[in-house]
């Protein structure tokens, strides 16, 4: 388990830019080997190499194929990944110099001929915080994270559910034979923060995304407002559309996207300065996208607790 530093009076162990992918929706080999090689060339740095490689076939049962990264794992891997037969590619690289800096691609989705049966695949980026730190100082590598991000969107067909970077840390594991021992309708101990303690936020993710996925892919809304928010054409609908997002965010970065989509940045770093001007951009882009977070009302008594501060029924963003 990665050591959680404090951050904007938060714990938090890493950075993820992560993607929800509907379950059914066929992704090409080409494309898992196009984002594959753009993490490769655009997002490690001088010293940082891969170290690992993962794969696995797609449906029920297969198990993952963990081993170290060689050449030539590689080459036979692109092979497969080209002829559609992987439903799982990952790459971990490290700093030779400073072992603490990790960054990991996973690519989790259903391959041609839908074989892999899920309810929502995931295409992320996550690095601990010492890569966070050195990428976040390279205006370059940020922009190549983002450039990253506007690929994995635009490439998916009809468009990825929903979107998001930010600083994050797991939830506590859940003792499951506990649970069922409970009695019958007690929720599922899974909390996300209920109350904000800063106005730049930590993600909870972990067993929180797996329970709330699927609201995502039925476009029940999303996570909550992010440094880095990536919006389908249904959520930019619930924040009252394009035109007011960008009237109610004046000079803040807001991209198109293929599918009626946006893109909403709100600093230029992921890991910005703990200054006024950042505070009050993170709160407007929250009170901005307000009106997209899941509802509290319309998910289910035993997930609401998951949703944190991040609800449309909430009546302040000011922590």
């Amino acid at each position: 388990m990665q050591d959680a530093e404090t951050l904007y009076n938060q714990n938090a162990t890493r950075f993820s830019l992560r993607f929800f992918v509907r379950g059914k929706t066929e992704v090409e080999g080409r494309f898992m080997l196009e984002l594959a090689n753009m993490f490769l060339s655009d997002l490690l740095f001088p010293g940082c190499r891969p170290i690992s490689l993962d794969t696995k076939l797609p449906g029920m049962g297969r198990t993952l194929n963990m081993g170290e990264f060689s050449e030539r794992r590689w080459k036979a891997s692109v092979k497969k990944i080209l002829a559609g037969q992987y439903a799982v590619v990952g790459v971990t690289a490290q700093t030779r110099e400073f072992p603490n800096q990790t960054i990991t691609l996973t690519v989790h989705v259903n391959p041609p001929g839908g074989t892999e049966f899920m309810t929502a695949g995931h295409i992320e980026i996550h690095c601990r915080i010492a890569y966070l730190r050195h990428l976040a100082a390279s205006p370059q590598k940020v922009e190549a994270l983002l450039r990253f991000g506007r690929t994995a969107w635009n490439g998916i067909d009809g468009g990825p559910a929903y979107g998001y970077g930010s600083l994050a840390i797991n939830s506590p594991r859940v003792d499951v034979m506990e649970w069922m021992r409970a009695p019958p309708g007690t929720p599922v101990p899974i909390d996300a923060p209920s109350e904000r303690v800063h106005a730049i936020p930590v993600a909870c993710v972990g067993d929180v995304e797996n329970n709330l996925e699927q609201l995502y892919c039925q476009d029940c809304g999303i996570k909550g407002a992010f440094w880095a928010n990536y919006l389908n054409a249904v959520h930019v609908r619930m924040a009252g559309g394009e035109q007011e997002l960008r009237a109610k965010l004046p000079g803040m970065r807001i991209e198109s996207l293929d599918h009626g989509s946006l893109l909403v940045v709100a600093t230029d770093s992921p890991l910005p300065d703990d200054s006024e001007e950042n505070r009050r951009r993170f709160l407007q882009v929250h009170a901005a996208l307000q009106p997209a977070f899941l509802s509290r009302e319309e998910t289910s008594e035993g997930k609401r607790q998951m949703l944190g501060y991040f609800y449309r029924e909430r009546s302040s963003v000011v922590p």
